[in-house]
């Protein structure tokens, strides 16, 4: 199952947390932070945040585009784009003289309305079970996750294996398997409704 990704989510996302306080807020444990946000807003509501592809890599569970989209906000380029405007406005990106790694601060306060009641009410959650632990902390911590321990075993050493998200379930408490079949069906009836979009189309041909 795949979902749209939302660049406005990640730029408030991380808005949201060095607004609330974490001032270490590098790529990787950015990474790690979403990680736990999508998956708790997932078992809760039987939908994502960020609606990312999931990766497993040598360092735990990763949101990829998002991973690839904090990349581009650290790195010039030659070229603007919207997603990199969008994230310049909301945050900059500082590497003290001494710093081994560049780390996200909030420029502005973000939007509540980019997000639903529930999706704040994760992101809270997250930032006061997980805002004071290390990037290496929550590595750690997402080597013990089924997300990545499952698809690890096919992994080859510096390689990468994508993660579904029904793994994202495995070992949820019983309430959670209910999201599951919520979150199935959901997609189930997008599936359809765009199968029945494309038909209409080719029927007007």
């Amino acid at each position: 199952m795949t979902l749209r990704f939302k660049p406005e989510k990640l730029v408030h996302a991380l808005t949201f947390f060095s607004s609330a306080g974490i001032s270490d807020l590098t790529k990787l444990k950015a990474a790690k932070l979403l990680y736990f946000a999508d998956k708790e807003h997932l078992l809760r509501y039987g939908r994502p945040i960020l609606g990312d592809v999931y990766f497993c890599l040598p360092y735990g569970p990763v949101p990829s585009v998002a991973l690839n989209e904090m990349g581009d906000a650290i790195d010039k380029t030659e070229v603007e784009d919207p997603d990199r405007s969008l994230f310049h406005q909301y945050l900059e990106v500082k590497k003290g003289f001494w710093a081994p790694y560049h780390v996200f601060r909030a420029k502005q306060q973000y939007d509540p309305d980019v997000f639903s009641e529930s999706e704040l009410e994760v992101l809270s959650y997250v930032t006061d079970k997980y805002g004071n632990f290390t990037a290496r902390q929550l590595v750690d911590l997402t080597h013990k996750e089924p997300t990545w321990t499952i698809p690890d075993q096919a992994r080859s050493p510096e390689g990468r294996e994508h993660i579904p998200y029904e793994l994202f379930f495995v070992g949820a408490p019983g309430t959670a398997q209910q999201m599951l079949e919520l979150f199935r069906a959901e997609w189930k009836e997008r599936a359809n409704w765009t199968l029945f979009s494309i038909r209409r189309r080719a029927n007007r041909l």
